[in-house]
């Protein structure tokens, strides 16, 4: 009897162990988190005042059940260097994700030559200088402008119908185009990328002589692009941004009730980078028709 006793007893005590241990690793784990919070907020690096132009919900949102917290994902393009023509793709402008690098820039991540097959593609931890509202979006809507007004300068190749109604259709595009761009495309953008941090330092310092955007480096994943390795498409320092090292930003729960981020809503988010280079939504505010 007195050796049951005693073999419940060290039963006990090992699962009381293994509680406080589970427990200990919870804890523990949590005032990691909680640190890393801490001493990423603790200095404000960067501050952008972003809207539904650069904020939107998930691809994904609401398809997670566990996930009940309400979530906006950015919005960011790369600078377009497709040649503007009456046939080009206006999707790739708005989502386009390639970017030309200098050689010294896109040579510091130290990327396999072509003959390495199976680790071309292989993804690399980066830095990207990101502009908000600058050189980049301007030059993106003067294009636009460049290429409705190209649109609505053309006539039908024959008088029929047919092509009255193409071209028509083609200029509504154009239109809807037009005013994409101005009212609700993306202003952010990521306008170059290396390895070290101390090479964009100096490539934003120059950058911010000559535009009147905000500039801001943050961490991002790429990868090399699809077309380096083909001489006859001359993209030898191409990269392709997939995506930045934060891509979504958890809206406090005091700002999220009444929240719904759908549809023709307007709102304005403070968006701050803390020392450890993380964003988080400092201030959310709705608009009845827009913010400035």
């Amino acid at each position: 009897m007195s050796s049951i006793t005693t073999h419940n007893t060290a039963a006990h005590r090992r699962t009381g162990t293994l509680l406080w241990l589970a427990v200990g690793c919870i804890l523990l784990v949590n005032a990691f988190i909680l640190g890393k919070v801490y001493v990423n907020r603790s200095a404000v690096t960067a501050e952008l005042s972003l809207s539904e132009r650069e904020l939107q919900l998930p691809y994904n949102y609401g398809l997670a059940k566990e996930d009940s917290s309400m979530r906006l994902s950015l919005r960011w393009s790369t600078p377009s260097t497709e040649p503007i023509g009456v046939d080009m793709d206006n999707w790739r402008w708005q989502y386009n994700h390639q970017l030309q690098l200098s050689a010294a820039h896109f040579a510091s991540f130290q990327f396999p030559d072509c003959t390495h097959k199976t680790s071309l593609r292989q993804k690399r931890r980066a830095w990207v200088l990101v502009e908000f509202n600058g050189q980049s979006y301007a030059d993106y809507v003067a294009q636009v402008e460049q290429y409705h007004q190209l649109v609505m300068g053309l006539v039908p190749a024959a008088n029929t119908d047919l092509e009255e109604d193409a071209l028509a259709r083609k200029r509504k595009e154009a239109t809807e185009f037009l005013a994409s761009a101005t009212g609700s495309s993306s202003r952010l953008y990521v306008i170059d990328a290396a390895a070290e941090r101390e090479l964009l330092i100096a490539a934003q310092h120059e950058r911010a002589t000559t535009t009147k955007g905000q500039l801001l480096i943050v961490p991002a994943e790429l990868r090399a692009g699809y077309y380096r390795c083909d001489k006859a498409e001359k993209r030898t320092t191409e990269v392709v941004i997939d995506k930045l090292a934060v891509d979504s930003f958890y809206i406090p729960k005091q700002a999220a009730q009444g929240f719904s981020p759908v549809g023709a809503t307007k709102f304005n988010a403070e968006i701050r980078y803390g020392r450890l280079y993380e964003p988080w939504v400092n201030r959310l505010q709705h608009c009845t028709t827009g913010c400035e």
